[in-house]
């Protein structure tokens, strides 16, 4: 009995080992495929200089940029956490999407603290009601801003309009800082994929914000 649980916790072993080193070196793959995809959204305003992996499905892409308000620019892409089964399945579950984070400092320090997030909300209903989606009301919603302040400062209101009219990039959070990194925004890595043609949109709308906010010191 006992040499037969040992043989079965070999196996599991072995499985887990092969899983993990099969995977680790697919995501090795994602990833260079996610660099040449920055590459080409870069559209010749930059290329990238050096990638170091900080872990099996997380790597740090260092970018130099030929002009822009971006100083020290960066991405982070982390992909799914194939390698690792119980927390794939978890990203599966919750439909979470390998990302890219943006970050980098600005010719002038923003003059406030600023955290934009989408939430997305789903429910589950009957299949009857799907089929009669078409009788549905529809009704667009406002951003809510919360901010310490009397009334939202213009150049907040500004940069949430130029969120909120980017549809080729559904950015999962924005954030500026008067500290370092100055800016930083999370997008799906999807967005930038030759598919979707709309990597160049993505910086493009990066490069407006931020711009938004350096003109707030103006």
């Amino acid at each position: 009995m006992l040499v037969r649980a040992a043989i079965l916790v070999g196996l599991a072993v072995a499985v887990a080992g092969l899983w993990y080193l099969f995977f680790r070196r697919y995501n090795r793959r994602q990833g260079k495929q996610a660099v040449a995809w920055i590459d080409s959204a870069l559209a010749g305003a930059g290329e990238t200089v050096a990638v170091r992996w900080l872990g099996p499905a997380l790597l740090e892409v260092k970018l130099r940029l030929q002009a822009g308000p971006f100083h020290q620019p960066a991405i982070t892409v982390a992909l799914l956490a194939r390698h690792l089964p119980i927390r794939w399945l978890r990203q599966w579950w919750r439909r979470e999407p390998s990302t890219i984070t943006w970050q980098a400092d600005l010719d002038m320090p923003p003059t406030f603290n600023l955290e934009v997030g989408r939430h997305c909300w789903s429910g589950r209903t009957r299949r009857r009601l799907l089929r009669e989606r078409r009788e549905w009301t529809f009704r667009p919603v406002t951003s809510l801003i919360l901010t310490s302040r009397r009334g939202a400062p213009p150049e907040v209101v500004s940069m949430m309009n130029v969120l909120l009219s980017s549809r080729e990039c559904q950015m999962l959070s924005v954030a500026f800082r008067r500290t370092s990194p100055h800016f930083s925004a999370v997008i799906p890595l999807d967005c930038i994929s030759p598919e979707e043609h709309a990597g160049a949109v993505v910086f493009d709308t990066l490069r407006e914000l931020a711009a938004g906010a350096s003109a707030s010191r103006m």
